[in-house]
């Protein structure tokens, strides 16, 4: 058996759902909401899966795995291998920037 899974296309995680898709098709994309984030490799590959495909995914080597928290998949995230977790850096410098530059519509 390969130990490594064979990870597929890129998906759109923003809904939160689960990434398994067998096949790499979009006909068979898990429906379900996921409930855990997986980091595959060190060249930071993620996905997210829902319980049962968590099962499969501990079938295959991986650098860490936590439940989905506020942060995970958010752009600029980092994730906290000592918290078992994803969270946001504390960038004052970059808050300070959202402020002072309005958004233009």
């Amino acid at each position: 058996m390969q130990p490594f899974a064979s990870l597929g296309r890129i998906v759109d995680s923003r809904p939160r759902k689960c990434g398994h898709s067998p096949g790499d098709n979009p006909g068979t994309d898990c429906p379900a909401d996921a409930t855990w984030h997986i980091m595959w490799n060190t060249g930071g590959e993620v996905s997210l899966a829902c319980d049962p495909h968590m099962d499969i995914a501990r079938r295959f080597v991986f650098l860490d795995s936590h439940r989905i928290g506020p942060d995970c998949d958010m752009p600029g995230a980092l994730w906290d291998f000592d918290g078992k977790r994803c969270v946001y850096p504390d960038e004052p410098a970059v808050e300070t920037a959202a402020v002072e530059q309005p958004a233009t519509v």
